[in-house]
């Protein structure tokens, strides 16, 4: 009798067992009703996750609209949210300090990860490029950006989004089988559009008369890079930074050389030095926005990635064609 029990016993900690592995699988194919459970850190990633996955996807964006993803912490409990999910994607390159961390620990859960930075080829930050920062210049890095590192702000190419966006369509497609066409159909749409951005920047910048533009700090390098502008910025890869006093006396004696008409202003960055250069070398100020993330307004008016590549377009084209 007593090893009958045993048998018995035996036979249903199996089957709870195969239970336990079945739902660490993280696969929704069987289940016609559920929706792919996603956290992305960042508003760029949420744009490509929305575009591909739509209605089949439960999308959740961890650095939420208008706040700053350098001064963001994650809690114990969005970790736990995490782990609970079908996919989890971060940026990487050091943009959010704790994207690598979350990331292996989830893995033992059964959750895929995205680290966007493997898949596209990364920029060194070179702070020193094109400015240097001199000994009695502050720094004050709270964020969670790679100083002496690489440039983490690699959806500002429009090509690198694409990259990004076919690995996030394999990703669900892994997840979801049964709904690989709809996924390729999206990222299909998804990447003509991208591609036609990078087209439209290639033709309105094609014949532009200068070169060059100032920014309040470096964060631009891929938009750059992609498009042959150079940039030289207020501060380095972080909009902490405090320039010295020299440090902007030499910036003011560029632009006034450079024939340099605009500076560039972006709402993270210090206005108080950009006021300065703007006002001694007698500088209109436009705004090129980074893209980090979305401010609350531009949610509720449903503006987005290709919208704000537009805008920045547009204020690029002031500077350097008309």
């Amino acid at each position: 009798m007593k090893r009958k029990l045993l048998i018995l016993f035996t036979i249903m900690l199996m089957a709870a067992s195969g239970c336990s592995v079945q739902k660490s699988s993280k696969n929704v194919s069987e289940n016609k009703n559920s929706k792919v459970k996603i956290y992305a850190s960042i508003y760029p990633l949420s744009y490509l996750t929305k575009e591909i996955g739509k209605d089949k996807v439960d999308l959740h964006t961890i650095v939420p609209a208008g706040v700053e993803v350098h001064d963001y912490e994650l809690s114990l409990r969005q970790t736990g949210k995490i782990g609970e999910s079908d996919l989890f994607i971060f940026n990487g390159a050091g943009m959010e300090s704790w994207g690598e961390k979350t990331a292996n620990n989830v893995k033992d859960k059964g959750v895929k990860t995205i680290n966007a930075s493997e898949y596209v080829d990364l920029l060194d930050s070179k702070e020193e490029e094109n400015h240097k920062h001199e000994n009695d210049e502050k720094h004050n890095h709270k964020d969670g950006h790679s100083h002496d590192g690489v440039d983490p702000h690699i959806w500002l190419n429009p090509l690198n989004m694409n990259e990004i966006g076919k690995q996030i369509k394999e990703a669900l497609i892994s997840i979801d089988k049964k709904n690989k066409d709809f996924y390729e159909k999206n990222y299909k749409e998804l990447s003509e559009k991208l591609k036609g951005l990078d087209e439209k920047y290639n033709n309105t910048l094609k014949d532009k008369k200068k070169d060059t533009i100032l920014v309040s700090h470096s964060a631009f390098g891929y938009l750059v890079n992609r498009y042959n502008i150079k940039q030289i910025s207020v501060t380095g890869i972080t909009p902490y930074a405090e320039p010295s006093p020299k440090t902007l006396a030499n910036l003011i004696d560029i632009a006034k050389k450079e024939d340099i008409e605009y500076i560039f202003l972006e709402v993270l960055a210090n206005p108080k030095s950009v006021e300065m250069i703007s006002k001694e070398a007698n500088l209109k100020v436009l705004t090129l926005n980074p893209i980090e993330g979305l401010t609350k307004e531009q949610e509720k008016k449903g503006i987005d990635y290709i919208d704000i590549m537009e805008e920045n377009l547009n204020n690029l084209k002031k500077v350097l064609v008309d």
